[in-house]
């Protein structure tokens, strides 16, 4: 069972204080969310040293697309035969274009879900949220794997300055 402390801060410095204690307590960076309003760029409070490969999206996308188009554009030609003077059955225009759109439709939409993926929406399990977040405070939200490791999370924030703490999934 996981126990979850969010922890409310009303500036970023104290926010950013709250990592190397928590490093220091071997959490993963896995486990700890921000939650806020304002857009923090990548780096502002820690490394997050997840790869994200969504050129893998985009490919698998565009591969799936062009056999789509394979598939619909010359197999409706292959299908429905229709011989005119000598010409081949599949032309290859037409098909080249459906090929060219599909694999642009298919990297687009693989892209797309591989945002979501890698967003990890939806997630309708995890619903930690406070009413302040939204009025400019910073949350950082940890998942322990243990009530003692929940503890010393909880007792950090509140050394560091948090304004409010809030534990488990029934407090959200």
């Amino acid at each position: 069972m996981s126990f979850t402390v969010l922890g409310l801060f009303d500036n970023v410095e104290d926010t950013a204080r709250i990592m190397k204690p928590l490093e220091a307590i071997s959490t993963p960076h896995d486990d700890i969310r921000l939650l806020s309003v304002a857009p923090y760029p990548d780096g502002a409070l820690y490394h997050d040293k997840t790869r994200m490969p969504m050129w893998l999206f985009a490919l698998a996308g565009g591969v799936l697309g062009f056999m789509l188009a394979i598939t619909v554009a010359g197999g409706t030609q292959a299908a429905m035969n229709l011989n005119v003077s000598g010409k081949s059955i599949v032309a290859i225009p037409p098909v080249a274009i459906a090929c060219y759109e599909f694999s642009l439709l298919g990297a687009v939409l693989g892209t797309f879900f591989g945002m979501l993926w890698y967003a990890g929406l939806p997630d309708w399990n995890k619903l930690a949220y406070d009413e302040t977040i939204s009025l400019s405070m910073i949350g950082i939200l940890v998942n322990c794997e243990s009530e003692a490791v929940a503890d010393k999370v909880e007792k950090i924030m509140e050394d560091l300055g948090a304004v409010k703490t809030k534990r488990g999934r029934d407090d959200f």
